[in-house]
């Protein structure tokens, strides 16, 4: 079975460390290894000098492929029958290679399960962080808008209250 960093990245053009950005002279989509980050490099398309943003963490396109290909694997793994193991007429050498090989495999796989549950964690609590600012950007948004709405009726108010003036008075 392949493992879920060979499924997300087999065949993707745009990778987990590329910067996808738009040339701001021709508009065409280009794609820079992270490490260009603020290089001047010259546009693939049009051949002007263009800046490479910095680095924001993976593209949204290569998200949406990754994501994509790793659901159907693991819809096509837990599909599969389940998998038949046949050690017969193997050497004891050849057994106990394969069990250390299985050791060192078993060992890596729980470390990298550990380090993708740590990192699920982290990312859960950024997700709660930002919900937490939309909430209150929303909560700002709405008190602009309301301070926004009162300054329009005051400023409708005085104006009609300088319209009813008698003559007498604005003279």
């Amino acid at each position: 079975m392949r493992t879920a960093d060979e499924v997300e990245t087999q065949g993707v053009q745009v990778g987990e460390r590329d910067i996808v950005f738009e040339c701001p002279h021709c508009e065409g989509e280009l794609v820079v290894d992270r490490d260009g980050s603020g290089l001047d490099v010259p546009c693939a398309l049009c051949a002007k000098i263009v800046n490479v943003p910095a680095y924001q963490g993976p593209s949204l396109q290569f998200l949406q492929t990754a994501t994509a290909k790793l659901a159907d694997a693991l819809q096509q793994t837990r599909a599969a029958p389940p998998m038949r193991f046949s050690f017969g007429g193997k050497s004891r050498a050849a057994l106990d290679k394969r069990h250390q090989e299985l050791q060192r495999l078993v060992r890596e796989t729980r470390s990298r399960l550990s380090e993708l549950r740590g990192l699920l964690n982290h990312s859960r609590i950024q997700v709660h962080r930002y919900q937490l600012k939309v909430e209150m950007t929303e909560a700002k948004l709405a008190e602009l808008e309301a301070e926004f709405t009162a300054l329009e009726q005051a400023g409708q108010q005085n104006q009609a209250g300088q319209d009813a003036l008698p003559l007498s008075e604005s003279a």
